[in-house]
């Protein structure tokens, strides 16, 4: 009998050890994939332009990097993306880990980035993996999921077929395509940050279903560490946990008749870890005007969870094959595991229409249930259907449908990549435009405002101490109004006093312009109250020098 628990030991870490093994080699395989367009650009950059490190979404990523370069020194990030004067009040775990290491090891903020996609890639797909051990027994059928976590990407590419094909100059819907919340593949390509929340969530629900399944509350004190980790970076993700393990425990009590005791213990624990974190996020935006501010300008970005019907759109064939598979019964499973599963799948539906200006934010993680009731699907009922009506097609037919949930990431991919050979902005900075941000890094402080069209002004904060007047759709107070007030300040034919009105009120110390946004000549002509104090090929850099107004 020890010989035969001994040698059955054996097997299984052989077994799990070669999972393991090629899980490694899908995690490889996706750091290169994702590097491959920072690589590309990178190598390929004519000297004259400067690739910032961003490959999709430069207004929020500049955000992130303002906030890495404010916390690398400090622990408390102002908001640097609005010309109003505020206090330090902001603490992101994340760009303050990110800062942190950046100042030890002296790296630029675009070498921490693309470092950080690695070990997102690799955080990620390690946590999904273990997530996906414990939730579905079955090898092959846990390896499906696993797949269609990683690289299924919905079937927004139609529209890109329907652009084309109409001849239109922007695609229909493009939320549709490029929402990356429920895109695995597309976050880490695109948004590690979010991959490394993504990771924490389904760590921490996987810890929570792990610690009832053992009985162990060491394991929820672990889900209680993970969640105050998403406090401090992604607090909002907790809405969904919350609401999540939340109705699995009710429905545990509903099922078994009693208060469930070892559950209850596990919320306290989980509770008295993410709270806090929560309620500082809370009070910050509910008592700071700035970042109350931001967060009412949300809805800036038009970014809106898609309707209903075109929900199979944005999530594809996985969504479809999870409708498929998902059964009323499951949400009176005697089986944890599936009633978290069943409860998961279903709780999105209302997250993500939530009356919030962040819902569609919450679409993060669904795909991770939509991934397991897929492969359900597949092997339960899909494979079966086909074998039976068409035997012979039903090989050509599934992978038909496997295609399909990866099409959508394989356009993305190769977009990002030819986009990229275009060497435009905002991707790319010219070299004249990043000596003139160079210049403002050493001539500025915190004190100082720097004003600019937002195509130049958005990385102000990047590479300087100083304000910008203009940044950020959400992050700048007044953001359309300041709009207009740039272009005023920067039209050679504005009323001088208007112009004047504007830098006096924002006591803006700096102006940055580009030739093509107004000629050098043109400006000091009209605006004598501006010096001209940098001046490279297109790039042209003016000092205010106004009598203040009091």
């Amino acid at each position: 009998m020890t010989i035969s628990s001994t040698n059955s030991a054996k097997v299984e870490t052989r077994r799990y050890g070669g999972e393991w093994r090629l899980v490694a080699l899908i995690t490889l395989v996706m750091v290169v994939l994702s590097l491959i367009p920072t690589i590309y650009a990178n190598v390929t950059a004519p000297d004259d332009r400067f690739f910032t490190g961003v490959i999709f979404n430069i207004p929020d990523h500049n955000q992130y990097f303002a906030w890495m370069r404010d916390l690398r020194h400090e622990h408390l990030a102002p908001n640097r993306l609005t010309a109003e004067p505020n206090e330090p009040a902001l603490f992101h775990l994340l760009w303050w880990s990110a800062g942190r290491i950046g100042g030890f090891f002296g790296f630029e903020y675009y070498t921490i980035f693309t470092l950080l996609r690695v070990v997102a890639t690799v955080l990620l797909i390690t946590v999904a993996y273990a997530f996906l051990r414990i939730a579905v027994p079955d090898v092959k059928q846990r390896w499906l999921a696993f797949l269609f976590f990683c690289f299924s990407g919905g079937v927004g590419f139609v529209w890109i077929i329907v652009k084309y094909a109409r001849d239109l100059p922007d695609a229909p819907f493009p939320f549709d395509i490029y929402t990356s919340e429920a895109n695995s593949f597309f976050q880490i390509m695109a948004f590690p940050h979010f991959a490394i929340a993504l990771a924490l969530l389904i760590g921490m629900i996987g810890l929570t279903l792990y610690a009832q399944q053992r009985q162990q509350l060491r394991y929820a004190v672990a889900a209680g560490l993970v969640g105050a980790l998403i406090g401090l970076q992604h607090a909002y993700d907790l809405l969904t946990i919350y609401s999540v393990l939340g109705l699995w425990g009710i429905l545990i009590w509903w099922r078994e008749r009693r208060f469930p005791v070892f559950l209850g213990k596990s919320a306290a624990i989980i509770a008295a870890f993410t709270i806090p974190p929560a309620g500082y996020l809370a009070y910050l935006v509910l008592n700071d005007a700035t970042w109350g501010g931001k967060l009412a300008q949300f809805d800036n970005a038009g970014a809106w969870t898609p309707n209903l019907l075109h929900l199979p759109i944005l999530m594809g064939v996985p969504l479809v094959l999870a409708l498929i598979a998902f059964r009323p019964r499951m949400l009176q499973s005697r089986n944890d595991t599936e009633l978290l599963v069943a409860i998961w799948f279903l709780v999105h539906f209302v997250l993500i229409y939530l009356p919030l200006k962040f819902q569609i934010h919450l679409l993060l993680g669904w795909q991770m249930p939509i991934a397991i009731l897929a492969a359900t699907a597949i092997y339960a009922y899909v494979w079966p259907w086909l074998q039976q009506r068409t035997p012979r097609l039903a090989p050509f037919l599934l992978v038909l449908i496997l295609g399909l949930s990866v099409a959508t990431n394989v356009y993305l991919w190769t977009w990002r990549l030819y986009d990229l050979t275009r060497y435009s902005e905002p991707y790319y900075l010219s070299q004249s435009e990043v000596a003139g941000l160079r210049w403002l890094e050493a001539a500025t402080t915190r004190d100082d405002v720097v004003l600019g069209t937002l195509m130049i002004n958005q990385h102000v904060p990047v590479w300087t101490d100083a304000r910008a007047f203009l940044a950020h759709w959400a992050g700048t107070l007044d953001y359309f109004e300041k709009l207009r007030m740039a272009e005023v300040v920067l039209d050679p034919v504005a009323q001088p006093a208007e112009r004047e009105a504007i830098l006096n009120q924002f006591t803006v110390s700096y102006v940055i312009a580009r030739e093509q946004d107004v000629p050098r000549e043109a400006l000091l002509a009209a605006a004598p109250e501006l010096e001209l104090v940098f001046a490279e090929n297109e790039v042209s850099v003016y000092r205010v020098v106004l009598e203040r107004q009091p």
